[in-house]
């Protein structure tokens, strides 16, 4: 029970009365919000993404996150991804989605391909770019999506993140020993 009820207060669901010397606690929001349907998926989703994101999707993509507007907070990650390997890269704005990636990490004269790789892990590169796009960008450029799955959307998110990371290699402002020459 001890357990339970520490999980409880460290997630925010339950709190301790202040100056009640008596120990009661009371339900949170956040708590009354977890008590319906998909209340602890919310939660648990919302867990997923308790560390800081990359600066560039930290506080628009959370926002949105936390609105509940799953299809939305993707949207705008996987968008930020597209956007910074555009900048990277010196893509014009009519270079776009999938034919962008495949563009920036082709072996062999991609402006992002790493030529330190070896060649089946450039096309893994390429592909990984490009299907992430593919997958979780435009769908919602083109067609409604339902997130029902709010955890689902969280780590779409989150793989969001990863790419923007991988990408901060490439950054000469950041002036990375990993940053491939190109």
């Amino acid at each position: 029970m001890v357990e339970i009820f520490d999980w409880l207060i460290f997630n925010g669901l339950v709190a301790l009365n202040p100056g009640d010397p008596s120990g009661w606690c009371y339900v949170t929001e956040r708590g009354r919000a977890a008590a319906d349907d998909q209340g602890l998926m919310r939660h648990h989703a919302s867990s997923l993404l308790s560390n800081p994101l990359h600066h560039l999707i930290e506080q628009r993509v959370r926002s949105q996150f936390l609105l509940g507007e799953y299809e939305a907070a993707v949207l705008l990650a996987f968008q930020e991804v597209e956007i910074r390997v555009r900048d990277l890269g010196g893509f014009s704005t009519s270079t776009i989605g999938v034919h962008l990636m495949r563009q920036a990490f082709k072996p062999d004269g991609g402006t992002l391909t790493d030529p330190s790789l070896d060649p089946g892990e450039q096309v893994a590169t390429m592909e990984l770019f490009a299907g992430a796009i593919g997958a979780f960008k435009n769908p919602s450029s083109h067609r409604q999506v339902d997130y029902g799955d709010a955890s689902i959307a969280a780590e779409a998110v989150l793989f969001a993140d990863l790419l923007l990371r991988i990408l901060d290699r490439y950054d000469p402002a950041l002036q990375t020993s990993a940053a491939p020459s190109s």
